[in-house]
Formats: C-alpha cells, structure tokens, sequence
C-alpha cells in the first residue's frame, strides 16, 4: 500500500475526504492487484511448504474432509513412496507421476489465476 503514490492521497485530501475515505476509495483499489499477488504467492508458497504443511497434518496416510484428523500431504506421498521400493510399472509407482502432475497443474491454475486477477486490476500511474 506504501507503493501507491502520494499524489493520490493528496487529491483525495485535497477534494476534503476523510483518512478512511481516502484509505477505502483509494488507497485500497489502487493497491488491490498487489494485495492480491501477495495472497496467492502467500497461499502458493503455503502448498509448496512440504515440512510444516506434514507435522500440522499428522503424516498419516489418511484422506478425510474432516480437518481434525491426521493425513498425508501429496507431497510427503511423493517422498515416501519414491525411496525406491515401489516396482517400476506398478499401480504405486505410476501413483507418484499421478501425485506430482496433479501438484504442477495445481501451482500452474493458481500461476494463471493471479497473473489474471493481477492484470485485471492493475493501474498504472505516473
């Protein structure tokens, strides 16, 4: 919100707003393509955080929609299955190709997603 120029608030100062008129009406629409980059690098960065995301988790190999009970992550799958005990061929080692691809076209979606969000909402100023 420090990037948005000073000019602006000045203008809106100046026209006799208030400071959470000129912080709403602004401040935060000129600011919103970079609050909203920051989000999804936020939430990228929080999907690709393999360690943290698996001790809150529990590690088990569970898949529940209830949040309170331990599971596995994708990514601590991929790390578990592929210490090189699985056959070349089989269902679990096709499994871990099908786990990774799922994650890249995940982190890809979000990718298109901001770059989108980000573009509709940038303004430009001089």
């Amino acid at each position: 919100m420090n990037a948005v120029p000073r000019a602006l608030r000045d203008g809106a100062f100046a026209l006799g707003s208030s400071r959470m008129q000129v912080s709403t009406r602004v401040v935060f629409p000129a600011a919103l393509s970079g609050i909203v980059a920051a989000i999804v690098l936020g939430i990228s960065r929080a999907i690709g955080e393999t360690m943290i995301v698996a001790v809150a988790a529990g590690g088990r190999p569970n898949l529940s929609f209830n949040p309170l009970e331990g599971m596995q992550t994708m990514t601590a799958f991929i790390a578990a299955a592929g210490i090189g005990d699985q056959p070349t061929g089989s269902l679990g080692y096709k499994t871990i190709f099908a786990v990774g691809l799922l994650l890249f076209v995940m982190t890809l979606v979000m990718n298109l997603v901001s770059i989108r969000l980000v573009r509709k909402y940038r303004e430009v100023y001089e």
